[in-house]
């Protein structure tokens, strides 16, 4: 009996996934004379437990009558400022998968290959077969795309430990930080800002004056326009609403400084992604509301669609600004919800218990 313990949110839903196919490919993979159960347990790891989060497993792994146990959470884990990926005690046969660690691509694929691979740590014996040398998944350390190394632990929290090194490895434990965010839930998350970014973009829609001005620019103060609109949400978001970490003790703000990258590209990309729908809104209202006529006569010009993209291009920037000012009528509860995933809400005090 394998069991599959989860934080909410993120880790659940994969959870619930990984439960369907994994008793196949175990057996298909491993050993096809065993045959496989595998039950998953949703259950919140808080953040002050994170230094025995593996025994928290073994706990559970007896209370359930469990054979193994593969731990799954949303929290970003390091050894130094080395990112941790997965660790395993075989004497308790247990086992935690950091999902971060595993980057924003092809998340599903790279956890079912990272639990397979523990299998195989917490249970060599039963499977006839050893794995030592290898990564999680049974392949060699020179076929992997990341900088993944197996190591033990001087510690006795657990047996063997992988950890993601270099810059390469940074960079990925940054990007699934972003990915557990899920920061495209910023554009329907922020009502009130949403609200105000498409009255601003419709007044820039059907202004002249906007059209006369769009059309003077050209792509590059454009292109300028947008980067300062969307920078200005985004600082208005993170400053108005207290998004930033200021810790004291140095390794406090190691940790804080991971936490506040991963909230600026979060927002970045949400508010992103907030530009992107304005764009498409205000193309198509420009293209019903204005006839080519009208803006021909007010252009003194012909006009065609480049225009109509033109327009929208500024009015969108207009109405990113419009939003940013918009955010200041919601709680910085309802922000935080938007631009945070589940661990970053628990660490702040919003997300609630479950078990």
């Amino acid at each position: 009996m394998l069991g599959l313990l989860a934080d909410p949110d993120l880790p659940a839903e994969l959870a619930g996934e990984l439960a369907g196919e994994l008793p196949e490919l175990l057996a298909e993979r491993l050993d096809a004379q065993v045959s496989w159960q595998v039950r998953v347990l949703c259950q919140r790891l808080d953040l002050g437990d994170e230094e025995r989060l593996l025994a928290i497993a073994h706990e559970r792994l007896t209370r359930e009558g469990w054979d193994l146990v593969v731990c799954l959470t949303d929290l970003p884990r390091r050894s130094g400022l080395r990112p941790i990926l997965a660790e395993a005690s075989m004497a308790d046969r247990v086992a935690l998968a950091s999902l971060p660690a595993l980057g924003a691509r092809r998340l599903y694929r790279r956890l079912r290959e990272l639990v397979i691979g523990l299998v195989v740590e917490l249970a060599p014996e039963s499977l006839g077969r050893g794995r030592v040398g290898q990564e999680p998944g049974g392949r060699p350390r020179s076929q992997l795309t990341a900088p993944i190394r197996r190591v033990v632990p001087s510690d006795a929290s657990a047996d063997v430990r992988y950890v993601l090194s270099g810059v390469r490895g940074q960079g990925r434990l940054l990007a699934g930080m972003v990915r557990a965010n899920r920061p495209w839930r910023l554009i329907t998350g922020l009502s009130g800002s949403l609200a105000a970014a498409l009255a601003a973009g419709a007044f820039a829609v059907v202004t002249s004056d906007i059209w006369q001005l769009a059309d003077s620019l050209g792509p590059l103060r454009l292109s300028v326009v947008t980067v300062l609109s969307i920078g200005a949400m985004v600082a208005w978001l993170i400053i108005d609403h207290e998004l930033w970490e200021r810790p004291s003790g140095q390794l406090a703000r190691d940790r804080a400084r991971l936490f506040n990258a991963a909230t600026v590209l979060t927002v970045v990309l949400g508010v992103g992604c907030l530009y992107a729908a304005l764009l498409v809104a205000t193309l198509a209202a420009a293209w019903f509301l204005v006839t080519g006529e009208l803006l021909s006569q007010s252009l003194q010009h012909r006009a065609g669609w480049p225009d109509y993209v033109t327009i929208a291009w500024l009015a969108s920037s207009i109405a990113t600004v419009g939003g940013a000012l918009g955010s200041g009528l919601e709680s910085d509860e309802a922000v935080r919800a938007a631009a945070y995933g589940y661990r970053q809400q628990e660490r702040r005090g919003q997300a609630p218990t479950t078990d």
